[in-house]
């Protein structure tokens, strides 16, 4: 509340959660707005099954009227028009889906400015960057086009409008559209199928998956996306880097704590229209957690042996 959010005495905050997210942490997260000196107001509604998705109207309101709001939600509300709204009216909104409670105090046990200072020169880096490139040992060698600004993920929420995610520790770009190629060896996670036993191959071509292949998790994946019937979820949707120390590849949803894991990168798929440079509007939102990358920028390596060089 007070480094992160920077509360004042008399401001008024909203914890948004849902039904299925443990009680403990937003009740901890209102009593400490009321010890800040605010005025905590608890919002909860019925979960939703995917991201992105939105909360009710009802709550919504709320957030726009609120001077800041944590979103400890299931599914993630970070895509949802409601989130944009209440930045425009200048709500302070920290997003923090999927979190247990032991990840939350885990992640946010951290030197806070020293992860913002890493995360914030990160961020530069790839503003300052027009090309990128992502191997692994495992067979990724993707790449792509920049030039879209960089969503920062530093922890600090201060200034009316602001947008932080918990955990903190992540810098997350969206790349020119169409620019995408190569070949992602995903072994870490992927948002709805959790923790991989074996890695998932996904080609993509001119910005779009074509391809999906290994073993069960990859039938799986392909029977999901599927289901959707909807030919933006196989759209490459953002691509990021993690800088949280103690973040790990834990949780009912793995992939979300998994961006932020330090040194690890990820690739996403369909929704992208709440993110800077984002035009994706699509039923889904994945998350492809890679870990141990060698990143290029401009063809200079940035991070290898989950170390930056910046």
């Amino acid at each position: 509340m007070e480094t992160c959010l920077g509360v004042q005495a008399g401001e008024q905050i909203v914890v948004v959660t849902d039904t299925l997210r443990p009680p403990s942490v937003p009740q901890a997260l209102v009593d400490a707005a009321a010890a800040a000196g605010a005025d905590p107001v608890l919002a909860v509604f019925a979960a939703r099954e995917h991201s992105p998705s939105e909360p009710p109207s009802a709550v919504a309101e709320a957030m726009c009227q609120a001077d800041a709001a944590i979103l400890y939600t299931t599914a993630s509300l970070s895509h949802s028009q409601a989130r944009i709204r209440a930045q425009q009216a200048g709500t302070r909104v920290i997003s923090a889906p999927g979190l247990s409670e032991d990840g939350f105090i885990r992640t946010l046990s951290v030197d806070v400015p020293a992860l913002a200072d890493l995360t914030v020169r990160l961020a530069d880096a790839v503003a300052r960057s027009r090309s990128a490139r992502l191997q692994t040992e495992a067979g990724t060698d993707i790449t792509m086009v920049l030039g879209h600004p960089v969503v920062t993920a530093d922890g600090f929420c201060r200034i009316p409008g602001d947008l932080d995610f918990f955990p903190p520790g992540l810098v997350l770009n969206v790349p020119a559209a169409g620019s995408v190629n190569g070949t992602a060896v995903v072994d870490g996670a992927i948002t709805h199928l959790g923790k991989l036993g074996r890695p998932v191959r996904m080609e993509f071509r001119e910005g779009r998956v074509t391809e999906i292949r290994g073993a069960e998790e990859a039938d799986r994946l392909r029977r999901m996306l599927d289901e959707f019937q909807d030919p933006n979820v196989y759209a490459f949707a953002a691509w990021g880097m993690g800088t949280n120390p103690r973040a790990a590849l834990v949780g009912e949803e793995p992939s979300f704590e998994g961006e932020r894991v330090l040194g690890w990168a990820h690739l996403s798929t369909g929704s992208n229209a709440a993110f800077p440079g984002g035009t994706v509007r699509a039923r889904l939102h994945l998350d492809l957690i890679i870990s141990d990358p060698v990143v290029e920028l401009d063809g200079r390596v940035i991070l290898q042996d989950r170390t930056f060089r910046l």
